[in-house]
């Protein structure tokens, strides 16, 4: 009956040593789970390229990620694809997209990610070619315009009443451009210039000018997101606020440096 005693007794101060141990260990905390949020694009250098290490947008929402304590899950695909992920809830927005009047309808946007105009390209193989003047949209009819599905443009180009000609992609129209089947193709200026540039040769590319009057004088790229996206308004907001932070703190200047843009907010 000793013995017994003096075992239980043993075996209890055996128990509460090892609980007063592991009472004196620091608690282990798990880090929490950085939340993941789906975002779209397309292949639209120079502000996002696919399967290059790094392009303008994809690292613009990297550093806007870090300040909002999120992932974002940067997905490329086709314009409308992308497009129906989003009406679908697939993902929470797609970039970078310009408002107009039928996006307003369903759609939020993000404040300014960057700011590029856009230019109507021509193509002039002996330098004879006369400038193209207009004054609006519908001073173009007689010419042949080039285009794609979906684009901001598309409901302009309709009103106006032009002869539009639609193509898959804007490699395609710039190529048309310099075959001679279309006379005009609306591009951001910075895009269609490096496009030019990636596709043709010197002396090719040398040949294609820019109307002088804009399409669009420094319109506003944004992030273009569901209203049927879970808490997207508060997600815009915190996006927002991110944006607004990396543009005070000098990230947002140092990433256009070190893409060969211009600064433009």
């Amino acid at each position: 009956m000793i013995l017994r005693t003096r075992a239980v007794s043993f075996g209890l101060v055996l128990f509460f040593t090892a609980m007063t141990a592991r009472a004196s260990e620091p608690s282990r905390i798990e880090p929490p789970m950085t939340e993941t949020l789906v975002v779209v694009t397309n292949d639209y250098p120079p502000y996002a390229i696919a399967g290059a290490d790094n392009s303008f947008l994809p690292d613009l929402f990297d550093a806007i990620g870090d300040r909002m304590g999120v992932q974002f899950d940067i997905r490329f695909m086709p314009w409308r694809r992308g497009e129906q992920e989003v009406a679908t809830g697939q993902a929470w927005g797609t970039f970078p997209y310009t408002p107009n009047e039928d996006r307003l309808k369903i759609h939020d946007f993000s404040e300014t990610i960057y700011f590029s105009d856009a230019h109507f390209f021509t193509y002039d193989p002996d330098g004879t070619r006369p400038p193209i003047l207009y004054e609006k949209l519908e001073d173009l009819k007689g010419l042949r315009m080039g285009g794609i599905y979906g684009y901001y443009y598309e409901h302009w180009f309709e009103q106006a009443g032009l002869d539009t000609d639609f193509a898959h992609s804007e490699e395609q129209n710039l190529r048309r451009l310099y075959l001679g089947r279309i006379d005009l193709v609306p591009l951001s200026t910075t895009l269609g210039w490096y496009l030019i540039g990636q596709i043709f040769p010197p002396d090719i590319a040398a040949r294609f000018k820019t109307v002088e009057k804009p399409l669009i004088d420094g319109g506003g790229l944004h992030l273009m997101t569901s209203r049927d996206y879970p808490q997207n308004d508060r997600l815009l907001v915190r996006f927002n606020r991110a944006l607004d932070a990396v543009k005070k703190d000098g990230t947002y200047a140092r990433l256009v440096e070190k893409h060969g843009l211009l600064l433009r907010y």
